[in-house]
């Protein structure tokens, strides 16, 4: 009989940290890097650029959630609290993602850096974080055998390799304004690939 993977990544008596949480972890600190890296190949302030990180971030995390929470506010009707639970199961992808773009709009206007910079700056870090963060499904204590997947444990191997793919396109397209849209275009594509895989 095949034994069901822990949930938690570490556990010591009441301490616990989920796989969830610690790829999670690991994905924005690397990323983080990866975008300030990136600040100075597109010759923008590298502490600009981390700032605006990680205000996207948080944006995004709040936006994925609450996204989720009113589009299934009867599961929170009776217990209120529970909206605080937060997991990659009750989270808006597309929330998310239409929430740090506003946010990086009104960033692009604070910091007097065009969108399009910051787009560009950013999606190489999107892609990082999607490439390992989907592996979450993998150690989850729910998605054994992954049901709930249509490709199932494949699956989870196309979407990160889709994923790399992404980055090594994005790093290889020239830095000149007019590749703005087929960065742009590629991104959408792999988000629309990811609904459709997943």
């Amino acid at each position: 009989m095949r034994s069901k993977m822990s949930p938690f990544f570490f556990s010591y008596k009441s301490i616990t940290i989920t796989w969830f949480m610690f790829i999670t972890t690991v994905a924005i600190f690397i990323s983080y890097f990866i975008a300030g890296s990136l600040a100075k190949e597109h010759e923008q302030d590298k502490n600009k650029i981390e700032d605006i990180f990680m205000i996207t971030l948080v944006s995004g995390l709040i936006g994925a959630r609450l996204t989720y929470v009113l589009m299934n506010m009867d599961l929170y009707r009776e217990n209120m609290f529970d909206i605080l639970k937060m997991s990659h199961y009750n989270l808006s992808f597309m929330g998310g993602i239409i929430v740090g773009l506003v946010i990086l709009g009104i960033c692009s206007l604070k910091y007097k850096i065009p969108l399009e910079k910051l787009l560009r700056i950013f999606i190489t870090p999107f892609y990082f974080s999607m490439a390992i963060g989907v592996w979450t499904f993998m150690f989850d204590k729910l998605s054994l055998p992954l049901n709930h997947m249509k490709n199932g444990q494949r699956g989870i191997l196309y979407l990160s390799i889709m994923f790399i793919i992404g980055i090594i396109i994005e790093l290889n397209l020239p830095k000149k304004s007019n590749y703005k849209f087929v960065s742009s275009i590629i991104a959408c594509l792999l988000i629309l690939l990811y609904y459709k895989i997943l």
